[in-house]
């Protein structure tokens, strides 16, 4: 039960939802970088904002038999504490304020075919589908990733990837 102050600044109890209590399972997933696009200027719940979206295909199926797209979206912003930036960095290693500086903006286009491991926790769920979030984006080789697998401490829960290394397709296995 929480805690709650109603209308008259009175406090009572009332029940969370399930989904209120409910742990995200986050877990890894090897994935190939297929579009980086350019959205322009889109209306946010933040206002009007230029946006980018970068979308990945990942090992496991969907219901149709074929590879699952996660995609996600950013600001077009190059400020180093920018979330774009933070990515790009842990990701690839790049440094997209000083590329933004030297070259007068940074091409989307050297983004795709890039492998990556992405960070992803349970979404929200439509229809009886679930929809994973990306919540970071890595390099395939990121030690903590390593150092988190080794160690045992994520849970896989619900079958999505197993490892952030390289594996061949289950039809070459």
């Amino acid at each position: 039960m929480a805690l709650i102050k109603n209308v008259a600044g009175n406090s009572q109890t009332a029940p969370r939802s399930a989904a209120v209590n409910a742990k995200k399972t986050k877990s890894y997933v090897d994935a190939v970088c297929v579009a980086a696009e350019d959205m322009g200027v889109i209306d946010t719940k933040f206002g009007k904002r230029p946006m980018i979206k970068f979308t990945f295909e990942i090992d496991r199926l969907n219901e149709y038999g074929e590879k699952r797209r996660l995609t996600r979206l950013f600001h077009k912003h190059t400020h180093p504490k920018s979330a774009w930036s933070l990515a790009a960095k842990s990701w690839l290693d790049r440094d997209l304020a000083a590329e933004e500086e030297n070259l007068g903006e940074v091409d989307l286009k050297t983004f795709v075919d890039e492998p990556a491991c992405l960070k992803v926790e349970p979404g929200a769920e439509y229809n009886g589908r679930r929809y994973d979030n990306i919540t970071e984006i890595l390099g395939r080789d990121d030690e903590d990733v390593v150092e988190e697998i080794d160690d045992g401490s994520r849970d896989a829960g619900d079958g999505v990837g197993e490892t952030c290394e390289p594996t061949e397709p289950e039809e070459n296995r």
